[in-house]
């Protein structure tokens, strides 16, 4: 019995051995290799002119004319944000119907995305702003045909005497009587979003720039450095006041003012109605 465990005890060694033996050596670690470049790609926005779905290609207006593109069974395919086919691009372009598209492809002309977007039809009304409510975020509009309300999202275009503008600003500046007569281009819709609001400089109101001199919250006036010097304005509860975008107080002009926010150095918009009262100051702490 001792003799046949000495005999298994030499057996397993031996197979110890063995594996110990076979054992695949030490991984060494693999050569640096420099990463293969990325392929470069591009993106070009136009409106699709063409789709012919038997060479599988869109014919897209570009602003340099236009251009095909080829698309491939891997081209991710979509309209209005959800995943389509060619069949059913063609079917729309075929309905006479306008679609905008951005195309993203790369270096050697592979469509890699096809994302297009129908052009929601549009119409336009002159009239002159009878209210705008900054809640709701409308404006409200008295036309030939009665008055009419649009919707105004962050993507609509408000512009007074061609300058960019906010909604508080139309306000206030009707507010204080200013003959807003303006052109409303909006969506045919059922949403009637206006697309822009392009009001012609109000008469009798005035527009101005400068930078902060000073501040006083007990007087409640605001000093500004113009061009025709400085001017002292009061500052009261219809004045429209925005520091940074924001709807401020007198008391967070002074603040930032205080804490050294160079607003010395920032341009001021504001307007001013035909006797020099202030209407609207808007401050930006990005210098122009």
């Amino acid at each position: 019995m001792r003799k046949f465990a000495w005999v298994l005890g030499t057996i397993l060694l031996a197979s110890v051995l063995v594996v110990v033996g076979c054992a695949a050596p030490a991984a060494t670690p693999p050569a640096t290799t420099k990463p293969a470049e990325q392929p470069k790609v591009t993106s070009v926005q136009g409106t699709i002119e063409d789709v012919n779905i038997s060479k599988s290609t869109v014919v897209v207006e570009t602003p340099a004319g236009p251009k095909p593109f080829t698309v491939t069974p891997s081209t991710s395919l979509t309209l209005n944000g959800q995943a389509c086919t060619l069949a059913q691009l063609d079917e729309l372009q075929a309905s006479g119907q306008d679609f905008d598209c951005t195309v993203v492809y790369d270096e050697e002309g592979t469509v890699l995305a096809l994302n297009v977007y129908k052009i929601t039809p549009s119409a336009a009304v002159k009239g002159t702003i009878s209210d705008v409510n900054i809640k709701d975020s409308t404006v409200t509009v008295k036309t030939a045909s009665g008055d009419k309300v649009y919707d105004v999202d962050p993507e609509t275009g408000l512009l007074i005497g061609g300058v960019a503008c906010s909604l508080e600003l139309i306000n206030a500046l009707l507010d204080a009587g200013g003959d807003l007569s303006c052109t409303v281009i909006y969506s045919v819709d059922d949403k009637g979003t206006a697309l822009f609001v392009d009001i012609a400089s109000p008469p009798n109101i005035i527009a101005g720039v400068g930078t902060v001199e000073s501040v006083d919250v007990e007087k409640s006036t605001v000093t500004l450095t113009t061009d025709k010097g400085e001017r002292t304005f009061v500052v009261n509860a219809k004045t429209g006041e925005f520091l940074n975008g924001e709807v401020c107080s007198l008391a967070d002009i002074d603040a930032a003012n205080e804490l050294g926010a160079t607003l010395g150095a920032c341009q001021v918009l504001y307007y001013t109605d035909k006797d020099g009262k202030l209407l609207y100051i808007d401050i930006s702490q990005s210098a122009p």
